[in-house]
């Protein structure tokens, strides 16, 4: 068994553990098994096309635990596709998120653990497809030591072990050791400033395939939390150093660093998010950022991400944001969600990019039993090195009939495209899915 499937089995272990440790209400775990017939047009997404039809068993879930002793979060899906024509392998897809903390000395001592499990492209050029994906994964754990000085200074000490890998990018496999200092002074009981020091030391299996490095922030952040929503605001610096020297390439890199993060209740239904960021990120930031979410679980239509992550054991300068707005009521969902990022790698220079793109999702709830959706998304990528342009753009049609409280039937008709300055990497699809849900 490899390492990476056992880890994959492992993360999955975790969701049961926790969740038989907690015994939390009922209410605490909520899960859907599906059963989906997909037929496309193009499956692989070419110039050429070639259709083919997916079966695909489905098990979604959210899991929420809070209390005294910790907090546990788990969220995703697995599902298992079988292509009828046998012009692909069947895939078993996984999307996991994991984020708890555990309480072993109240205000004292806690052990945190962060995990996810995702399949991504592996060939970052190439387009979402069965011939181009592989798992990958990433896990966050380590003890976090609080001290209070005085009623309002607290001093927080961190260790972080950090395990990464993929199936078919042996270059991104690798450990990382990370250790933060944070001196937190709350201000008042809604805003508090912390000086902050987080150093990272990543280490990489394939020897020769990367350097190895150390990257250290140090920043100042201003909190607020408020009534009708929070947000940070980050600025500092952060320094990287290679341990091993390469012909036309600095040693030591160093970059400003800032971020702004705004989570804002307009009205009651409307909420406003924003993130902003200039500085060094990397894949391991990117996978964890875009774990799923309980909250994701129960919208009415799924939210589509614009695709951003490049598993590459390289660092990068990124100066980007994000705009999301979102509304809900008992009848009505609307959402967009815009973005900007600009990627220049350190070393893997071939991989730099500018990435623009949004997406629009809304649902109508019809009837008690009966609702309608839509969702459309565009997404402008330009690669510096290669002189590439790619215009990738989706709309979709979705139906929802809730058969009895507990079994659900859903329809989406959908239409993906892509145009190109590389001509073999054009293609149209068209795709019906049906699928058949028992909810909890």
């Amino acid at each position: 068994m490899s390492a990476l499937l056992r880890n994959t089995l492992g993360v999955v272990g975790l969701v049961a553990a926790a969740g038989a440790q907690a015994q939390a209400a009922p209410d605490g775990l909520n899960w859907r098994l599906g059963l989906s017939v997909e037929h496309s047009d193009n499956m692989a997404r070419r110039p050429v096309a070639v259709s083919d039809t997916a079966i695909a068993p489905t098990l979604a879930f959210a899991y929420l635990m809070q209390g005294a002793r910790g907090e546990f979060e788990a969220a995703g899906s697995a599902t298992y596709r079988r292509y009828q024509q046998e012009r692909f392998d069947d895939e078993f897809l996984q999307q996991i998120g994991l984020d708890g903390r555990w309480v072993l000395a109240p205000e004292r001592l806690s052990w945190a653990l962060q995990a996810v499990v995702t399949d991504q492209p592996v060939n970052p050029f190439g387009v979402d497809a069965p011939d181009n994906r592989q798992r990958t994964q990433v896990l966050v754990t380590g003890p976090t030591l609080a001290l209070r000085p005085s009623t309002n200074v607290r001093l927080l000490g961190e260790l972080r072990f950090m395990d990464t890998g993929a199936e078919r990018t042996p270059e991104f496999d690798g450990q990382r050791a990370a250790a933060a200092a944070r001196l937190l002074y709350q201000r008042s009981p809604v805003s508090a400033l912390s000086a902050e020091f987080e150093s990272i030391d990543a280490e990489f299996d394939r020897a020769g395939a990367a350097p190895d490095y150390r990257r250290d922030n140090a920043f100042l952040r201003y909190s607020r939390l408020g009534a009708r929503g929070d947000w940070n605001a980050d600025i500092g610096y952060s320094q990287v150093r290679f341990d091993d020297t390469f012909a036309g390439f600095s040693r030591e890199e160093s970059l400003p660093m800032a971020r702004l993060r705004v989570a804002h209740a307009l009205t009651d239904i409307t909420r406003l998010e924003i993130d902003l960021q200039r500085g060094f990120g990397d894949s391991v930031e990117d996978l964890l950022d875009g774990a799923p979410r309980a909250d994701d679980y129960a919208l009415p239509i799924g939210r589509t991400a614009i695709r951003d992550t490049t598993l590459s054991s390289d660092l990068f300068e990124q100066t980007g944001g994000r705009l999301g707005l979102s509304h809900r009521s008992e009848a009505t969902y609307f959402r967009i969600d815009g973005r900007w990022r600009r990627q220049e790698y350190l070393r893997a220079t071939g991989l730099d990019q500018t990435i623009r793109g949004f997406v629009v999702s809304a649902n109508r709830q019809v009837r008690a039993t009966f609702s309608l959706g839509a969702q459309a998304g565009v997404e402008w990528r330009r690669f510096g090195a290669i002189e590439r342009r790619d215009r990738d753009s989706r709309i979709a049609l979705v139906a929802n009939w809730r058969t009895s409280r507990r079994t659900g039937l859903s329809f989406e008709l959908s239409h993906g495209e892509r145009s190109s300055t590389e001509a073999q990497q054009v293609f149209d699809d068209n795709r019906a899915l049906v699928t058949f849900n028992l909810v909890r």
